[in-house]
């Protein structure tokens, strides 16, 4: 019990460190590129929108594929370990979905004092709906995989 939340612990505080350095790094490029043109700094923004949302969209199709091939498992089976793998891959999806919430809300908001231009303003906006509809999609999908796989987290895992 006490390995379990020692290892919980320093698991949350790797966590917020590498969200927090994600967000100085975030800052300090568009800080630096917001110098040179506000196209840049849009640039920036879509790359790494789409980037971080094509690494959470690969994280659920993994979890998705093991899931078929293990299948729905009874507790105390001899494939549990399997399961416990799977359930391991929705909760990294899940966490690093979470994590990019954290990590990007500073930075986003941000954006709206780095840029000069009206019209990169309401690119930056729309730029940023964008990304947020992209992530609330892809929350939506993991939860709806996680449900139809058998794997769906209410208060502990649910034997089928």
């Amino acid at each position: 019990m006490l390995i379990r939340a020692a290892t919980h612990l320093s698991a949350m505080i790797v966590s917020c460190l590498l969200s927090a350095l994600v967000t100085v790094a975030m800052l300090s490029a568009q800080w630096a590129l917001s110098i040179f043109s506000d196209s840049a700094l849009l640039v920036l923004e879509l790359l790494v929108a789409v980037v971080a949302l094509s690494l959470v969209r690969w994280l659920i199709q993994r979890a998705d594929a093991l899931a078929q091939q293990v299948g729905t498992v009874r507790r105390g089976s001899p494939q549990e370990p399997q399961a416990d793998r799977v359930l391991a891959r929705f909760r990294v999806a899940e966490n690093t979905l979470s994590g990019l919430w954290v990590a990007f809300s500073l930075p986003a908001i941000a954006g709206f004092f780095l840029v000069d231009s009206h019209t990169a303003m309401y690119l930056h906006a729309a730029l940023l709906v964008l990304a947020i509809s992209g992530a609330i999609v892809l929350g939506n999908r993991l939860d709806t995989l996680r449900n139809l796989r058998g794997y769906a987290v209410d208060f502990g895992r649910k034997a089928p």
